[in-house]
């Protein structure tokens, strides 16, 4: 019994060491799942479609775009949007910084104008986006938000090979 004190002090200082501390999960950059062509395509009244794509390189760099097609003779109307920039994939958190932003001048009637005639925009932003991978689509997650916005609770792309001519 006289050595119960010492084995009892003795199998705690083991079990600590063993124990001790874990490391923190570091984030895993999953940035090459997203790597390629991805585009959205959503319906609009009066025959038009809107497409909003995005190129992932392995640089880290990507590009987007939303143009207007007229869909039943798929005929390009314009474009409202192109940007590009910086990005990473952590976990499932997908972080855009744009640094290159142009997109319809506020004179425009339309929501599209020529590619030619789109504006630069002086200000940068960065938007940090939960993703979930499945195969060639890719959903985007939005946050909740306030009762009076106008939002969308997620987004869907789906990986495409584009067409070179």
């Amino acid at each position: 019994m006289k050595d119960f004190p010492r084995i009892f002090l003795l199998s705690l200082l083991i079990s600590a060491l063993f124990t001790s501390c874990q490391e923190d999960e570091k984030p895993i950059d999953n940035s090459s799942k997203v790597i390629g062509y991805w585009r959205n395509i959503i319906d609009l009244d009066d025959n038009q479609q809107m497409i909003r794509s995005y190129t992932f390189s392995e640089n880290g760099k990507f590009q987007s775009q939303t143009a207007y097609i007229k869909s039943d003779i798929e005929e390009l109307l314009g474009y409202s949007g192109r940007s590009s920039g910086d990005y990473i994939l952590l976990n499932n958190q997908l972080t855009i910084k744009a640094t290159d932003i142009y997109t319809v001048p506020e004179s425009s009637e339309n929501p599209y104008v020529p590619s030619i005639s789109l504006v630069y925009v002086e200000e940068h932003f960065s938007r940090e986006i939960e993703v979930e991978i499945t195969d060639d689509k890719m959903t985007w997650i939005y946050p909740p938000c306030g009762p009076l916005e106008n939002c969308i609770g997620s987004e869907v792309f789906e990986r495409y090979t584009p067409i070179e001519f």
